[in-house]
């Protein structure tokens, strides 16, 4: 199995970096931002449910690999 994960990072040279540098910024955004102002608490569920979607319909559509036009 860790020859898999293995297998299926290589592709990702030069952007598992570039990543996680990403999402520790994202974090630091998400985490400092006052959510009970931007987004009331009866609308937390289709919210998520929104972004969720839009991720998905994003994943069907592309299949360009990172870095390739």
């Amino acid at each position: 199995m860790l020859v898999r994960i293995v297998r299926a990072l290589r592709p990702l040279k030069g952007w598992k970096t570039m990543g996680v540098s990403a999402a520790i910024a994202v974090a630091g955004v998400l985490q400092s931002a006052d959510w009970a102002t931007i987004v009331p608490e009866a609308d937390i569920g289709p919210t998520l449910l929104a972004i969720g979607v839009v991720v998905a319909v994003l994943r069907v559509l592309t299949d360009t690999p990172l870095g390739r036009k």
